[in-house]
């Protein structure tokens, strides 16, 4: 669900749109005059969306052939963990 609302609107309703993009996941709208300017959502549903864009490029960097790749023992040594044999 998500709802629009104009930023002086907002203002006046902020604690509640906090609370309903906290607990409801919802997303809300915020315009200034008229126009899309900020958007209220759940900090889970940013993580969410910063992971699936992280996993989108890393995949794009795989299918081009760049992705740096690191050995196992290579991130045990650099971590300070003895090598497995």
């Amino acid at each position: 669900m998500s709802d629009t609302l104009p930023i002086t609107e907002a203002r006046a309703k902020f604690g509640t749109l906090v609370r309903r993009a906290s607990h409801s996941r919802e997303r809300i709208t915020i315009t200034d005059h008229g126009q899309p300017a900020a958007i209220l959502i759940n900090p889970k549903e940013l993580a969410d969306l910063e992971d699936a864009l992280a996993l989108a490029q890393y995949r794009l960097r795989q299918a081009s052939g760049t992705t740096a790749t690191t050995a196992n023992d290579d991130v045990r040594t650099m971590l300070g963990l003895e090598r497995r044999p």
